[in-house]
């Protein structure tokens, strides 16, 4: 098990990427946007979480202009598995 802290500025993004697991995320402060490939942007905000789903191509963005964004990160996986896979 992983567990991660993230804090991304107003506008800052991830870069396109896939999990091989489930992975948790909790918004400790501000509002967080998953987008996914052929899927709706989702977001949550403080006090709320969601999970990502593995095998899906995605980024990872805070989309204020003025608010920063921290993150909580969960996740369980087989010993060894890289956190990401890059998607070129």
């Amino acid at each position: 098990m992983r567990v991660l802290t993230a804090n991304f500025q107003p506008r800052d993004k991830t870069m396109f990427h896939t999990y091989r697991f489930p992975v948790t995320v909790y918004v400790l402060e501000g509002a967080f946007t998953l987008e996914m490939e052929a899927r709706e942007p989702v977001t949550v905000k403080t006090g709320e979480a969601m999970i990502m789903p593995p095998h899906v191509k995605m980024t990872g963005c805070n989309r204020s202009n003025t608010d920063p964004l921290r993150l909580v990160i969960f996740d369980v996986n087989d010993p060894g598995t890289p956190y990401v896979d890059p998607v070129h």
